[in-house]
């Protein structure tokens, strides 16, 4: 039934698209934070999640707040190991972010009711949610931020993984798919509009809005069903900063335009 499900999930994207515990005292998370990131395309059919991982990455690398970076792909390109649900499993065991510091994981592709699906895996596996909760155990108590762009990715919004020095943003509710899964496009809905957000806001309560914003008019004018994306912000955490922002006249963004 999973299998079904994710397929039946990726014909639709693809055809539509084509188209058209920590205390808050613990956390201290601001513009000084450094960053142990995470970004994986898990999906291998098109190229909209490798897209989305290399660009992304160029605006992340090389910036004195991230302290770790690791990139991973699920095409067949010899950057995604023999098992992508281990190699994502390795890759997030061995964060373990100390104080100062915080946890940025990223994961775009294709998805089912049980989680996001790991695609370049035989037979296909998923990251169902209590795996995920596991997964994200070493950075506990530190400044968190998750986002799933997939379909159905709001199943992850759930005690366990919505901590209170987390923030998670998925592409869709739990029961919904998310759109633009085609090789005419450079990149998913969410993921255009999270790159088409991010030089404007300098904290992700903004740029959460941006996105759902976003999407909700993207789809409104292709006249595709809603996917409704789901946001959760732990206490304070909607202030939290951007990292990797740019050194700009305006203290108020520290932004570049």
């Amino acid at each position: 039934m999973p299998v079904k499900t994710i397929l039946i999930c990726w014909l639709f994207c693809a055809s539509l698209s084509g188209t058209a515990g920590a205390e808050q005292g613990d956390l201290q998370a601001d513009s000084n934070t450094h960053w142990h990131v995470v970004l994986a395309a898990v999906g291998n059919e098109q190229n909209v999640f490798d897209n989305f991982v290399n660009d992304f990455a160029r605006l992340l690398k090389g910036h004195s707040d991230i302290a770790s970076f690791t990139e991973l792909h699920a095409s067949m390109d010899d950057r995604w190991p023999a098992s992508g649900l281990l190699g994502l499993e390795r890759s997030l065991a061995t964060l373990r972010p100390q104080e100062g510091e915080g946890c940025l994981v990223y994961l775009t592709g294709h998805g089912s009711p049980d989680g996001i699906a790991m695609s370049a895996d035989v037979p296909m596996n998923f990251v169902r949610p209590t795996r995920l909760e596991a997964m994200l155990n070493p950075c506990a108590g530190r400044p968190t931020i998750l986002v799933v762009s997939a379909c159905f990715s709001g199943t992850y919004m759930r005690p366990g993984i919505t901590r209170q020095e987390r923030i998670v943003l998925t592409a869709s509710a739990a029961n919904l798919p998310s759109f633009g899964c085609s090789n005419n496009l450079r990149y998913t809905f969410f993921d255009q509009c999270f790159m088409d957000a991010w030089p404007r806001h300098n904290n992700w309560g903004f740029l959460a809005d941006d996105v759902k914003n976003c999407v909700y008019q993207a789809e409104r004018k292709n006249d595709y069903p809603a996917s409704k994306p789901q946001v959760y912000f732990g206490p304070n955490m909607r202030s939290l900063a951007l990292p990797a922002l740019d050194a700009a006249a305006d203290p108020a963004t520290r932004r570049t335009f």
